[in-house]
């Protein structure tokens, strides 16, 4: 394999497999809510504080000032999202695409008044994934931890709320304050990932393998099965990033697109699977 044959292409794997492991249990709460656009709209909410500090002159010279306000912006996102929930009249589908396209609208006007301003665009919808440094690894594996100590802890809760949310709520749960718990985890796991993976390889990392644990698994609502959901996400998103990084090594594709064509394919294959399963 030529994944085993190139150090950058075994960073690549690394954090593919660090995504896979964190966006699966993500993914599995998002599409369980019925948000399915929530990080869409979050990686883009990220990608304007970035875009503005781009324009502010926060740039790749200040790399750390550039993140702290791009996850800030996330964080009035991640509020933002849990305020939609007790918004009856309206939506929360239709409320989340709002924002995602007012985010994705003022980026435009923003990069329009930058000198790189079509290569900051790209670099935001498709990353640059396999030019990931050894340090942005490591950082990575931090940030990642330190998220994951904060999923281990509210675990219970969060399956509780999006499973049987009227029984949560019946139980005392706050569900706006574990809604803001669960995007503030998630808007801070997005708004790194986006800046080493891009919008668009996020958003396979979290639907793709979830829904194909739904057609694999289908009928599992108790927590137990939730895991089982969890777990098969995890082995079809580390299938998914070897079969996509191998592609793109060998047919001199971009990573990021290699990987979602490679997604697709393995949740199109599972779906044969299910029909001939019967």
């Amino acid at each position: 394999m030529l994944i085993l044959q190139y150090p950058f292409a075994l960073s690549a794997l690394a954090l593919c497999l660090m995504l896979t492991a964190m966006l699966s249990f993500f993914g599995y709460h998002v599409v369980r809510r019925g948000v399915i656009f929530v990080d869409l709209a979050l990686a883009q909410v990220a990608s304007l504080g970035a875009c503005v500090g781009i324009m502010l002159g926060l740039g790749e010279t200040h790399p750390a000032a550039n993140f702290a306000l791009s996850l800030a912006f996330t964080f009035l996102g991640a509020l933002l999202f849990s305020w939609f929930r007790g918004r009856k009249a309206l939506p929360i589908e239709a409320l989340i695409g709002v924002t995602y396209a007012g985010a994705m609208a003022v980026s435009l006007i923003v990069l329009e008044k930058s000198a790189t301003g079509s290569e900051e665009l790209k670099e935001m919808l498709v990353g640059s994934i396999l030019t990931i440094s050894p340090q942005t690894l490591g950082i990575a594996a931090a940030v990642f931890a330190g998220v994951a100590l904060v999923l281990g802890f509210a675990r219970k809760a969060l399956f509780l709320i999006t499973e049987h949310p009227e029984e949560a709520k019946a139980q005392g749960y706050s569900l706006w304050w574990w809604d803001f718990v669960f995007y503030t985890a998630f808007g801070v796991m997005v708004t790194f990932s986006v800046r080493v993976a891009g919008v668009l390889l996020v958003f396979a990392f979290l639907i793709v393998p979830s829904l194909a644990s739904i057609l694999a698994l289908p009928g599992r609502d108790a927590q137990g099965g939730a895991w089982k959901r969890v777990a098969f996400g995890w082995g079809f998103g580390s299938l998914g990033c070897v079969a996509g990084l191998e592609a793109s090594l060998r047919l001199d594709w971009s990573a990021g697109p290699s990987i979602v064509t490679a997604f697709i394919l393995l949740l199109a294959a599972t779906g044969i699977f299910r029909k001939l399963k019967g």
